[in-house]
């Protein structure tokens, strides 16, 4: 167990919507209560997430109330949007740990790990013993990001997937059910109705990567700190939040055909067999800028900015880790 001198206090933001029925919700949290009974140790808190961006704010207050050398240990429970929350809460704060118990539909970031490791990261015992480890951060624009940010194409096809889905959950129990097991399709019939958008499909972007230019005509910028994203999506295999190094790909516009031939080979990590429509890049800072306003997808969440920068926080996060073999990228 941890030592009990170290004063440490547990916080454990809970994402409602992650869970399908409230009696899950309330196992979770039985679960919860119970393990620290049992350890005879009352420094812990629940908050339900009231709603989005509630725990980026809640957490700064919850920790300034705090004695003094004390270690607040922040368990994001639910999927990757609870997860960029209480990141963007955590971030900057001293003494301060960040925890994902997964329940989402996707959990890309944990997938990382391997993908038989969700159930470690969901035993409360084991993620209360867990070490931590440093972790690079994303700062985009305003908002930080452990995962990914992209820009264009992409993120419109996420926002368009995900409207659909809204409306999905908002139907039957079938739709309800076909919602949860056609993430991924979905996803490509955004991508496809996407493309229909002649300004998106083919737009000029002006790159820039630790000061060097890398302007052109392109159909997504992507840029990558963790390896998934989508599910089981991986573009770039060996992208890793702990290299120091951020991992992007720029997709040039090459047309509607071509993009759908090319799609299914960058979203497994084989874009290098398209030398001529993709180009990789790594740096620590990059500037994205174009002449109409930018659709961002970062880690899931949609943003609209006139330009984009955005910069690598080495080591900024220390992340708990309750896997068996650390974070394995693309290849786990």
């Amino acid at each position: 167990m941890l030592s009990e001198s170290r004063a440490t206090k547990h916080l454990f933001i809970i994402n409602p919507k992650s869970f399908r029925h409230l009696w899950k919700r309330d196992a979770v949290i039985a679960e919860i209560r119970e393990f620290f009974k049992k350890t005879e140790n009352n420094s812990y808190e629940i908050h339900i997430s009231r709603f989005p961006r509630d725990a980026t704010g809640f957490i700064p207050l919850f920790a300034r109330d705090l004695p003094e050398n004390t270690t607040l240990r922040v368990y994001a429970v639910g999927g990757d949007g609870i997860l960029f929350d209480c990141l963007n809460g955590v971030t900057g704060l001293k003494n301060t740990e960040l925890a994902a118990i997964p329940y989402g539909r996707t959990n890309n970031f944990i997938r990382g790990f391997g993908k038989n490791e969700k159930s470690l990261f969901r035993d409360i015992s084991r993620q209360y013993d867990a070490p931590v480890i440093p972790l690079d951060v994303m700062r985009c624009g305003n908002h930080y990001a452990l995962n990914y940010c992209i820009v264009g194409v992409e993120a419109d096809a996420v926002r368009r997937a995900g409207r659909i889905r809204e409306q999905m959950e908002k139907g039957g129990a079938l739709k309800q059910w076909l919602n949860r097991r056609l993430y991924t399709f979905l996803y490509v019939a955004g991508a496809f109705a996407s493309q229909l958008n002649g300004k998106l499909l083919c737009r000029q972007y002006e790159v820039e990567v630790d000061g060097e230019s890398t302007d052109g005509f392109f159909w997504t910028v992507s840029v990558f700190n963790g390896s998934y994203y989508g599910g089981n999506l991986h573009p770039i295999n060996n992208a890793l939040p702990n290299d120091g190094i951020l991992d992007m790909l720029l997709i040039r516009g090459k047309g509607i055909l071509r993009n759908l031939i090319l799609l299914p080979f960058y979203l497994t990590g084989r874009y290098k067999m398209f030398p001529r429509s993709v180009v990789f890049k790594q740096g620590r800072k990059i500037n994205i800028d174009s002449d109409d306003p930018l659709i961002i997808n970062t880690d899931n969440e949609i943003f609209y900015e006139n330009n984009l920068t955005v910069e690598l926080l080495p080591a900024a996060v220390n992340f708990v880790d309750a896997s068996r073999w650390g974070y394995r990228g693309g290849r786990g």
